[in-house]
């Protein structure tokens, strides 16, 4: 299994959270900070690329897995969210079922991320275009959801419904892919749920918005953590990502984060990727 070399932003292990829980909020604090989280970045981190295994890795066993679908193309239509809804929710639905021989799937969510360059950037502001900037990767390590978020979600979106639900097999699945392939730049990287201790590595911090508070895991560093990647990944390469499970003998949650490549070429094209926050309900317990 062929491997790289880099670095990757966990959480510092600061005293403050002893006393503080983290926070990221969407909506004005009323003490003006918008968020207590602070990232260190650690070097000499080994990824290996499954690409030659895909077929180990297992989303029950390791946390993550990939499922090719579909037919390999460039998607356009990606900055239209109606589009996305009206067009590419049935793809990630059919999906969804048909892996997991589900009674239904929920999706509730979806973010379209395209890298773009600090310059990029100015030049939107600088010009006081009307369109925002693009969502960015994500390069600090963490799980969507905590033990107790995924339940309150199920609860928020599935309503008089969710208690039945529960008493049966209820997972998050995030279902990622890129725009393009092969990608090179910003991809994405899994750590083996076998790797981590839930109690020494995980921290549970807000997520705040207008409407809902929200949990998700941060995770602090630790040298037995095993990193993983699918290199030259395909747009009908789809990575499957455990955000929770209510069964607790399975791996429940997956540490990730987007990464810097070094092995990309100065002019591989920039990460564009959207991913899909999923409900997958089974009559299994």
């Amino acid at each position: 299994m062929e491997s790289i070399i880099t670095s990757l932003n966990y959480t510092a292990p600061l005293p403050l959270y002893k006393t503080e829980k983290p926070f990221y909020s969407n909506v004005p604090a009323p003490d003006g900070r918008q968020s207590n989280q602070v990232a260190w970045s650690y070097p000499d981190i080994q990824i290996r690329d499954i690409r030659s295994q895909l077929e180990e890795f297992t989303l029950d066993t390791h946390g993550f897995e990939v499922v090719k679908y579909g037919i390999e193309g460039i998607e356009e239509n990606f900055d239209s969210d109606k589009w996305i809804e009206q067009n590419y929710y049935p793809v990630v639905h059919d999906l969804l079922k048909s892996h997991f021989g589900a009674t239904s799937v929920k999706i509730f969510d979806h973010t379209v991320r395209k890298r773009s360059t600090p310059k990029q950037i100015r030049d939107l502001k600088e010009n006081q275009s009307s369109l925002p900037a693009p969502r960015q990767p994500s390069y600090s390590v963490h799980c969507d959801q905590t033990f107790l978020s995924g339940e309150n979600r199920i609860k928020l979106h599935m309503g008089a419904g969710a208690d039945g639900l529960l008493r049966k097999r209820c997972r998050i699945i995030n279902v990622w892919r890129p725009l393009f392939g092969p990608l090179d730049d910003s991809p994405l990287t899994f750590c083996d749920w076998q790797t981590v201790d839930v109690d020494r590595d995980y921290k549970a911090a807000d997520l705040i918005f207008p409407h809902y508070i929200g949990e998700q895991f941060l995770v602090t560093y630790h040298p037995q953590h095993q990193w993983y990647f699918l290199g030259g990944q395909r747009s009908n390469e789809f990575t499957l990502l455990k955000c929770w499970d209510n069964k607790k003998e399975v791996a429940r949650c997956v540490a990730h984060t987007s990464f810097v490549n070094p092995k990309a070429l100065s002019s591989a094209r920039p990460r564009e990727s959207v991913e899909f926050r999923c409900m997958v309900f089974t009559n299994d317990v």
